[in-house]
């Protein structure tokens, strides 16, 4: 085995202290052996100390950090983690997710086969309380492109689906700091819009396991703090100002739907300030129509005055909101085993 680590585990981590360790256990247990597991704390006021300090005390593979700086945040936490990292390649794994056993081999063996590409993409299975009953799946390639299914919010991939170059990674710039939301699709859009080069091993077995919470949601659009929808904001315009330029029909298109769907959820929570921002983008940039702006503006106008309580009125905003709704195919595929899988242990 090389001295340094070949794979670089970066894991955030704020308040998981009953979930850590079978994070940390699904690292362990791995059938390749040449990695480093780096837990950054996002001021965590529970026992994640205690866990992370655990482990790192008995496998001197294992670090475990305080972020050391602002802004909090998971993006910060996997910016410190990728700058204190030794490995040639970066997986993002969340704190509550697990690693099947053979994860880190396949993924390896993927890397020695078709090493010309900056990211390799995995299947993800999901669960909800116990591992072993993971059988739905993140979701399915669709022959779309990856850049539209991203800017649709049908997300082809989750944080942990990919493992990384880490050079690749820096030169993106790492994870956007401070956002409040949608930290994963603004990654995987500037990696996309950059022109990295990723390819998917969707025939291969699921090798991370998500586990959905109760109070998780992967919807679009819902009501959201001013937080989140400044963040939805920033992101839809930094992309959309690299991206207009190509003249991209089916990208305008994608556009038009994003841009609509966050300025209705602002205007749901009388946020005027992101919706009048994004019609006013919009209209600037031929995204939106004056049509379109004049109905974006009434649905602000609704619901700043009311309006939508009138049964009449209430029906047409639902049907220009239905316009903009996108529906995502996250979550709604169950998996099968093929018999090349049916060994393939779930831990």
């Amino acid at each position: 085995m090389n001295s340094s680590p070949e794979i670089s585990i970066i894991i955030p981590n704020h308040n998981r202290g009953n979930l850590l360790g079978e994070t940390i256990e699904s690292i362990v247990n791995q059938s390749y052996k040449n990695w480093e597991a780096i837990i950054v704390d996002d001021g965590s006021s529970d026992n994640s100390d205690q866990v992370g300090n655990h482990y790192a005390a008995i496998d001197h593979r294992i670090q475990y950090l305080r972020r050391d700086r602002m802004p909090a945040g998971a993006p910060t936490c996997r910016n410190v983690g990728i700058d204190r990292s030794k490995g040639n390649y970066l997986i993002f794994l969340d704190s509550d997710d697990l690693l099947t056993p053979n994860a880190l081999s396949q993924r390896a063996d993927a890397i020695i086969r078709e090493p010309e590409y900056h990211f390799w993409v995995f299947p993800i299975l999901m669960f909800r309380t116990n591992p072993r009953d993971a059988s739905t799946l993140w979701n399915i390639d669709n022959g779309k492109s990856d850049l539209h299914r991203f800017l649709v919010l049908d997300a082809p991939w989750q944080t942990s689906g990919p493992i990384w170059r880490k050079e690749a990674v820096l030169k993106i710039g790492g994870f956007t700091e401070g956002l409040a939301c949608w930290q994963d699709v603004d990654f995987h859009l500037k990696a996309l819009i950059t022109g990295l080069r990723g390819t998917k091993f969707y025939h291969l077995p699921p090798d991370v396991l998500y586990r959905q919470h109760e109070t998780h949601s992967i919807s679009q659009g819902e009501i959201s703090s001013p937080a989140k929808l400044f963040s939805r904001e920033k992101i839809f315009i930094t992309h959309a100002t690299s991206l207009l330029p190509a003249k991209d029909s089916e990208i305008r298109d994608d556009l038009h739907l994003l841009g609509g769907n966050i300025a209705i959820g602002a205007a749901k929570v009388l946020n005027t300030g992101v919706c009048l921002s994004l019609i006013r983008f919009g209209l600037q940039n031929r995204i939106f129509s004056t049509g379109t702006a004049l109905k974006l503006l009434l649905i602000m106008l609704f619901y700043f005055l009311r309006l939508n309580k009138i049964p009449l009125l209430d029906r047409y905003a639902r049907q220009i909101t239905r316009h903009y709704r996108q529906d995502s195919n996250i979550g709604k595929h169950r998996y099968t085993k093929t018999p090349d899988h049916a060994n393939e242990p779930v831990e």
